[in-house]
């Protein structure tokens, strides 16, 4: 009962919090203590001590000289970042879309998010033995293709902390289990510029990954190219590997990176 009370008025105060944000957004992005209180219906010194919770977020921000209140720069910072992967998508769709038609095998465009690899759009292969994989969905970094392309991005310290956290589950008996062998197979990924799941989480499956690239030469995401390993044999495999990384390029290129 005691844990059901605390869930209510954590929910409570989250959309406290969101109404006094909507109000600021439509409100001309400034107003005063007085009037945002007055507007949602709450006392000042609740609102008061919401705003100033959002001020230490950043999400809100005081003038010094008039004491009203307006949208902080962390919301500036958050709306880039859904700005960019709307972009991303909307670049990278029709090009997966078109490594599927020419390969036939299922399309991935991901992110790294706390560790993991989320995938953020997918373009099924047209035949009927496709991926059994949703956008939204998670999948551990170490043994994915899409998940080693971007941690190889990382430092060797960043991928240290990912480990200790995420441990090396195994799936297979292709999982690369071993911290150190890990190490060096993403140096190999570095090196080469693309990555190969070779059956490493799911037996019978490959996928072949590469990077995506902004403007600021970062690796912002990976896609990948996914299908059964009796269709994605080695001499496919070589160029699906070429297509894949050839597209990413192109994405890359259209977000603004130059080599």
């Amino acid at each position: 009962m005691q844990n059901s009370t605390n869930d209510s008025k954590q929910i409570q105060s989250i959309a406290r919090a969101v109404a006094i944000l909507d109000h600021l957004a439509g409100n001309g992005n400034e107003d005063s203590l007085s009037n945002i209180s007055r507007t949602i219906g709450l006392s000042k010194s609740t609102t008061y001590s919401i705003i100033a919770t959002l001020e230490q977020l950043g999400l809100v921000q005081q003038d010094q000289v008039s004491a009203r209140y307006s949208l902080g720069m962390k919301l500036f910072e958050l709306g880039q970042v859904v700005h960019s992967s709307m972009d991303l998508r909307k670049i990278a769709v029709p090009l997966l879309q078109d490594l599927v038609a020419k390969y036939g095998e299922t399309a991935h465009l991901g992110v790294l998010s706390q560790g993991e690899v989320v995938y953020i759009d997918k373009v099924n292969s047209p035949h009927s033995i496709g991926i059994s994989s949703q956008i939204g969905g998670r999948n551990p970094a170490h043994c994915t293709g899409v998940g080693k392309m971007l941690i190889s991005a990382l430092t060797a310290v960043e991928v240290e902390k990912i480990i200790a956290e995420k441990s090396l589950k195994k799936f297979t008996e292709k999982t690369i289990t071993n911290p150190a062998v890990l190490q060096q197979h993403l140096h190999k990924i570095r090196e080469q510029g693309y990555a190969v799941d070779d059956e490493e989480i799911e037996s019978g499956l490959r996928c072949v990954a590469a990077p995506v690239r902004n403007h600021r030469r970062e690796v912002v995401a990976a896609i990948s190219l996914s299908g059964p390993a009796q269709r994605m044999d080695t001499e496919k495999l070589d160029q699906i590997v070429s297509g894949v990384v050839a597209t990413a390029n192109i994405i890359s290129a259209q977000l603004g990176y130059r080599r």
